[in-house]
């Protein structure tokens, strides 16, 4: 065993341990002016670069570096002065610049949780307090405080994933889920993550993946840094050294991905066998996606609306429409089908009472169990969608009040229809979750025309990503989190448009002289299936390549589709 390794981690990481005193590039405590993301830096591609040189990579060591969810704060911790502790330094872009200064020092491995209000230092933690600065340090307390944590990460579940240093200089990564308000005693994950040398992880926001950092057999040569990704049964996969572009003969650590989903971050010992020079580096994500395993398409199945005589019922067939089944049959209208996001139970809406009452309903995948979840009468809940952990559903709910004028309003609720309120400060319809918990919705305003806009699960920090005379709406992001289709009517009638997640490329898709309607993307982000109107006053289901090529009908008689794994 090579005990250095792991004595240098012990003293890069473990916040009771001050630092190695060597010669120190000296730091102005005012970094240049930078009117830009990142620092200002240039993005890198799919090979590794330092990250902002000068102003954050030295000749001297800096590690751990992460953004707040705005990208406006970078935290890190680096050397200080000959002789002097390590330093929690901070850089924040205000007043149209960049500008450092040093915390404190160093109080453990920062990060920070995706929805911006807690800094984790491995067992201790700060929040925001609300005037946004950060409280005091407290302690995690119980079952975490007596752990010897190097480095804590979270989920939007609130899933802790952290390392467990041991006194003979080994490691272990483990779990805590928050359950009913509490965490859970943590427990080990499994032996194809844990050899005994496992450290530093950080779980995807989605907890689709888990990145650590490991020296095992197979390896480049010192710590490497490795992927896993979930499997569909909910278990993790084999753990997926991240190739020679990541890793060399040098030690590789502390993987962290920006809130944006757009780069990944790590440390890297530059050259030197005493740890003297050790630097953040940064690279595309799309090294990751490279590595996620690849969806079969004909694995899956869509859900969909069909018309039959005077009901609308929910069907099930394969991207060739060459099965189909029928999982409804209710007197009325059943659609907007969702599906969980174990892909175990749908969520749609059913008509009653002459269309004059609409309500969420869930079932298992094959229609039994079906569960109507809301009640009231005379209002219209529509369009579905399911939180990333399946915990939640939330929905648009329509209706004409006193004066004859129709109002819109998205509300949420648990899975099991406990728990339902509505989500006051917004005003609009088409929700859908993103991987990391937050809500697109089309935003409606007081001149009736609607936008795209994204917004935290409680209301808060509204960001509207278009901007136009009409109306946007129905958005979908994704499944990379990178950009979001959605329709419009901003050229005539109702088309397919495309944008970035930052609203920025806007991009139309379709070009018929009918309306198209309610665009979803394929599990691997490669297609888009949506709705188009047809000579009998209804729908059919159409399917194209991502950027609007490659177009065919895939359905007849179908609206409102989405994506089904295939489960037996």
């Amino acid at each position: 065993m090579n005990k250095l390794y792991f004595i240098k981690v012990l003293v890069f990481i473990l916040f009771f341990y001050a630092c190695n005193t060597k010669k120190q590039t000296s730091k102005d405590s005012n970094s240049p002016t930078i009117e830009s993301s990142y620092l200002g830096q240039k993005p890198p591609g799919l090979t590794p670069r330092p990250f902002a040189p000068d102003i954050v990579t030295t000749d001297g060591w800096e590690v751990s570096g992460v953004f707040t969810p705005d990208l406006k704060e970078f935290y890190f911790i680096r050397e200080g002065e000959e002789g002097q502790e390590q330093e929690f330094v901070v850089i924040q872009y205000k007043n149209n610049q960049w500008k450092d200064s040093v915390i404190s020092p160093r109080v453990g491995t920062p990060f920070i949780s995706p929805d911006g209000r807690t800094m984790h230092l491995g067992r201790r933690y700060k929040e925001r307090t609300k005037d946004g600065k950060w409280s005091t340090v407290k302690s995690l307390g119980f079952p975490f405080k007596d752990l010897p944590i190097m480095r804590l990460t979270a989920s939007s579940k609130g899933t802790y994933f952290f390392d467990e240093f041991k006194e003979d200089f080994t490691g272990d990564i483990r779990y805590s889920r928050f359950v009913d308000g509490t965490h859970e005693e943590p427990k080990l994950l499994n032996s194809k993550i844990n050899s005994g040398k496992s450290f530093h992880p950080f779980i995807a926001p989605d907890e689709s993946y888990l990145i650590f950092d490991s020296k095992r057999e197979g390896g480049y040569g010192d710590s490497d840094i490795y992927i896993c990704f979930k499997q569909e049964d909910g278990s993790w996969g084999k753990p997926i050294n991240m190739g020679n572009k990541i890793n060399t003969d040098a030690w590789e650590a502390l993987a962290c991905v920006t809130p944006d989903g757009k780069y990944l971050f790590f440390n890297r010992n530059m050259g030197s066998k005493d740890y003297e020079n050790v630097d953040i580096f940064w690279v595309s994500a799309q090294v990751i996606e490279n590595l996620k395993p690849k969806i079969d398409l004909a694995s899956y199945e869509i859900a969909y609306s069909s018309k039959d005589l005077d009901n609308r019922d929910i069907f099930l067939t394969n991207i060739e429409s060459k099965s189909k089944i029928k999982i409804t049959n209710h007197v009325g209208a059943d659609g907007y089908p969702a599906v969980s996001p174990d892909g175990k139970r749908i969520a749609f809406y059913a008509k009653y009472d002459q269309n004059k009452t609409w309500s969420i309903h869930t079932m298992n995948i094959n229609g039994s169990n079906r569960q109507r979840l809301t009640h009231t009468e005379n209002k219209w809940d529509n369009s579905p969608t399911w939180s990333p952990d399946g915990s939640k559903i939330a929905f648009s709910r329509e209706y004409k009040d006193m004066e004859g004028n129709w109002q819109t309003e998205i509300w949420i609720m648990n899975s099991d229809g406990s728990q339902l309120n509505q989500i006051e400060s917004l005003r609009g319809g088409g929700p859908h979750f993103t991987p990391d918990g937050r809500l697109l919705f089309h935003s409606e305003f007081d001149n009736k025309k609607s936008e795209i806009s994204i917004v935290d699960i409680d209301g808060r920090n509204i960001i509207q990503l278009t901007s136009n005379e009409t109306e946007d709406w129905h958005p979908e992001i994704s499944p990379d989190g990178s950009k979001v289709v959605f329709m419009s009517n901003r050229d005539g009638n109702y088309e397919i448009y495309v944008m970035k997640i930052d609203g920025s490329n806007q991009k139309r898709l379709t070009f018929n002289n009918v309306d198209d309607w309610n665009p979803s993307w394929s599990p691997d982000g490669s297609k888009i299936i949506f709705s188009s109107s047809n000579k009998d006053n209804f729908f059919d289901i159409y399917m194209m390549n991502k950027d609007g090529s490659s177009v065919r009908k895939i359905i007849d008689n179908g609206a409102q589709a989405s994506w089904v794994k295939v489960h037996h």
